[in-house]
């Protein structure tokens, strides 16, 4: 983790000092003088100067929190795994979703299969709240593996991958309609980029403040397994780091592109300072001696709430 306690600490008391200042202008108009102080929040340090759109986001995001969002905590602690891992096993289901979106017939096929429709979304996800299952955080997750911390009933979490735009446009309102929350695990370079289809720094923000943690999906999307290891370390610290600059605390979640690890991988994801990490390896039996190996069922543009339901056993 790069620089001192004492500049993270520094980082900490601004980004806090940013969010009270958003908050108190999310209350009034969103003039000349709410889109000067978002673009604090929005663009980060040695980020690429935003549009004027991309300077109102965090400010539209803050205003459109509610009563029936979700209220968080960014994880503001290092973690740290134990040098004994809990002989542990708890059943928690991670679904990994990736675009919301209509399913438009022009979609690549490789895009289709990974849209999940709003109105396909929001059933499964009201079906899921309609059997007692209970979103958890990454935090949550991590503190019942490895300090034999509490869950609620059914606990399920929610995963999205890559960092796609319609996220925050289409997934997130749903989600924040239902009290629920989820995480979204970002390709650092794709942000605020050229790309319209991938989040912005202000979104990503929005994002957070609606109840989902975040994480490192690597700088450039590349498999681990095929990559040195100098290269490996560049793409998990620079990612992380990157996000830790622009949304002020740490970030030590982790998804694996495309799915690919082995245990040289593993290791180095330690080294690079995660504490939990999910592959694409179906399973929802989770193990706190192998945090950074967490199984993950994949929701397609196909599942549907048959689907769902067939997954979670009913």
């Amino acid at each position: 983790m790069e620089g001192s306690e004492r500049q993270l600490r520094r980082r900490q008391a601004a980004r806090r000092r940013r969010v009270r200042r958003l908050a108190a202008i999310a209350v009034i108009v969103l003039g000349a003088a709410a889109a000067l102080a978002v673009t604090l929040v929005a663009t980060g340090r040695g980020s690429r100067a935003p549009t004027s759109a991309a300077r109102a986001e965090p400010a539209r995001a803050a205003a459109a929190t509610t009563a029936g969002s979700v209220a968080r905590r960014p994880q503001s602690q290092v973690l740290r795994l134990p040098s004994v891992l809990p002989a542990v096993s708890l059943s928690v289901p991670i679904l990994m979703y990736h675009r919301i979106d209509v399913l438009r017939p022009t979609l690549p096929a490789i895009t289709r299969r990974l849209t999940v429709d709003p109105n396909d979304f929001a059933a499964q996800m009201r079906w899921l709240r309609s059997r007692g299952f209970h979103t958890i955080s990454q935090q949550q997750l991590f503190d019942a593996l490895e300090r034999g911390g509490k869950l609620p009933t059914k606990p399920i979490l929610l995963t999205f991958d890559d960092g796609y735009r319609d996220v925050f446009g289409k997934a997130m309102p749903i989600l924040s309609r239902l009290h629920m929350r989820a995480t979204a695990y970002v390709i650092t370079d794709r942000i605020s980029g050229p790309d319209p289809s991938f989040l912005t720094w202000g979104r990503l923000l929005g994002l957070e403040r609606h109840g989902f943690d975040i994480g490192s999906h690597t700088v450039h999307h590349l498999e681990l397994t095929e990559l040195p290891d100098a290269e490996v370390m560049s793409e998990l610290v620079q990612s992380r780091r990157a996000l830790e600059q622009h949304l002020g605390h740490s970030v030590q979640w982790f998804a694996y592109p495309a799915g690919a690890f082995n245990a040289h991988a593993v290791e180095l994801v330690r080294k690079a300072g995660y504490v939990l990490a999910v592959t694409t390896q179906p399973g929802a039996l989770q193990s706190a001696q192998a945090p950074l190996e967490l199984h993950r069922y994949e929701i397609l543009d196909s599942t549907g709430v048959a689907g769902l339901r067939a997954i979670l056993g009913g």
